[in-house]
């Protein structure tokens, strides 16, 4: 199991080093037990200073039954209520308002902590003296979030970080049971886990090589013709590191295990659809340089480095131990690194 101490690192860098910026002295003062602590830490944290600061409002659609016009009427529900008989009117309106979705998420993410027995005591206190701050906020059905359509702005940007805590929290860590009650698993879900060590990856290299282009861009299929069809699955990169004539392709993959027994042997091999991936990637990218592609594996228990010749090109299997001292993980990913800086 990945330690605590390392997932906010990771957390560190997957959010372009936001939480570095403070210190991280506490990491070693605070008994972390579990992940629900050192969310809940940080959550508390953040959205102190999210209140000290202002807690945003927005316009928000209301539809209501009023006793004078207010925005435009909504004839149909007016009929439908027989609002008339009450004198009254339903209309439909925007409303200027602290009940917008970013605060909705944050009020029902920190009622759920204080539902959850792994986070201690103390912290529940600081939650519930916070969510005091939320009283005129509204629950919202987290399961009913639409994560990828959340848009950020100057205006609204401070929520960025305590937002993505949320989502992890809610996505993570929590699973819905039958009866609508919560269960709260002891590690981060694997697809959740999946998209923080990518993220992880890639903003580390984007801090740490600063002389180094890192990107994750769409790779273009190279086709003779312009198919009829839009069927082609799209070839979304991880991460993409470019230097001096040289391009890495690197395709992390979060798995359990990087080796697998097939059905009529017990020798134990690559995953090949892994290797089939990367190797697309390669063929079809057009950098006009030499290129070479990565599977990047987490691991606690085992080492790979392989490398191996596919008609022309480099392909490399590599794991990081996430298990280890922090700068060890670190140095681990500079060495790797050194393939597109040196060679």
């Amino acid at each position: 199991m990945i330690p605590v101490k390392n997932v906010y690192y990771m957390l560190c860098y997957a959010w372009e080093n936001t939480l570095k910026s403070e210190d991280v002295a506490f990491l070693d003062t605070e008994a972390f037990e579990n992940i629900y602590n050192l969310l809940s830490y940080i959550l508390i944290r953040e959205v102190s200073k999210l209140i000290k600061s202002g807690i945003s409002r927005g316009y928000i659609n209301c539809t209501e039954s009023i006793p004078i016009v207010r925005g435009k009427i909504n004839l149909d529900n007016t009929l439908k209520e027989q609002s008339l008989i009450r004198r009254q009117i339903v209309c439909d309106f925007d409303e200027f308002s602290e009940n917008i979705l970013l605060n909705r998420i944050i009020k029902s993410t920190m009622d759920t902590l204080l539902a959850c027995d792994e986070v201690d005591i103390k912290y529940k206190i600081k939650l519930k003296m916070l969510l005091r701050n939320f009283s005129n906020i509204d629950q919202i059905e987290i399961n009913n979030v639409s994560w990828n359509r959340i848009n950020y702005n100057r205006n609204n940007k401070k929520y960025w970080l305590i937002i993505n805590v949320c989502k992890l929290i809610c996505t993570g860590l929590i699973s819905k049971e039958e009866r609508g009650k919560n269960r709260f698993i002891k590690f981060i879900k694997d697809k959740a886990m999946a998209k923080l060590y990518e993220k992880f990856i890639l903003n580390f290299y984007k801090y740490e090589l600063k002389d180094v282009k890192t990107m994750s861009p769409i790779i273009k299929w190279q086709l003779d013709e312009t198919p009829s069809d839009s069927l082609l699955p799209n070839m979304e990169t991880d991460i993409v590191l470019e230097r001096r004539g040289k391009q890495l392709i690197i395709d992390t993959k979060y798995y359990a295990n990087a080796l697998v027994k097939n059905n009529f042997s017990e020798t134990k091999k690559l995953i090949s659809s892994n290797l089939y991936q990367v190797f697309a990637y390669v063929k079809n990218t057009e950098y006009d340089g030499e290129v070479s592609g990565m599977l990047l594996y987490p691991t606690v228990d085992y080492d790979l480095n392989q490398k191996y010749k596919m008609s022309g090109n480099d392909i490399y299997v590599k794991t990081v131990n996430l298990g280890e001292d922090f700068q060890r993980i670190k140095s681990r990913l500079l060495n790797i690194a050194d393939i597109i800086l040196y060679g």
